[in-house]
């Protein structure tokens, strides 16, 4: 055994220690109490979704989303735009005979108005929404039964749930690792859900 006192080894046997010469029985009573392991921040607030739940959800909202989205884009008028990567990155048609105005810059910015909408405002506005509302879920959520909360289970933000939005482009950059964690970690976040500070559960029945 060590000595508590000076930390050397010492007879196990022995009441004293051979090298400092301390009482080794009292020391030892009155040594500290090894600390406790911190517990995971934030308090128990319900059963965390995990990863199967949340994936069928995703399904759901993926499908909602894209027929949002090009509903969106044709409403605008922009469904050109969407056709326009097409013919000039795989057809390579030159950007004059794409466009009205002839030009690279109108062909890029009907490409960016287009595709910026579809894989940008409609999911940031469904996700965000409908997260924030009092559902507290998207319609594929509902279906699973799922809420998103804050760290504190309580309804989030339309601020933290932006937040989580644009989070999960950076969950799918690291060859979708962050999507993942959901799987891994102890309250089934992934990593935007920790970047935004939320939390997905399961809904009382």
């Amino acid at each position: 055994m060590f000595c508590p006192k000076c930390g050397k080894e010492t007879d196990a046997s022995g009441k004293f220690c051979q090298w400092c010469g301390a009482d080794i029985e009292s020391v030892a009573a009155r040594a500290p109490p090894a600390a406790a392991p911190e517990e995971d921040e934030g308090p128990e607030v319900g059963i965390y979704a995990g990863l199967g739940r949340r994936f069928v959800a995703f399904i759901v909202d993926f499908v909602l989303v894209i027929l949002l989205g090009l509903v969106t884009v044709a409403g605008f008028g922009l469904f050109r735009g969407l056709q326009n990567l097409f013919f000039y990155a795989v057809q390579h048609v030159p950007a004059e005979e794409l466009t009205i105005e002839g030009t690279t810059g109108a062909l890029v910015g009907s490409i960016i108005a287009a595709y910026g909408i579809l894989l940008v405002i409609v999911p940031w506005l469904y996700y965000a929404g409908f997260e924030s509302s009092r559902s507290q879920a998207t319609p594929g959520k509902v279906l699973m039964s799922l809420v998103v909360t804050d760290m504190e289970g309580q309804k989030p933000t339309f601020a933290r749930t932006t937040l989580r939005f644009f989070g999960k482009f950076i969950s799918a950059l690291i060859i979708f690792i962050g999507f993942l964690l959901i799987g891994f970690t102890q309250k089934h976040q992934g990593l935007h859900d920790k970047i935004a500070g939320c939390l997905v559960l399961l809904q009382d029945e």
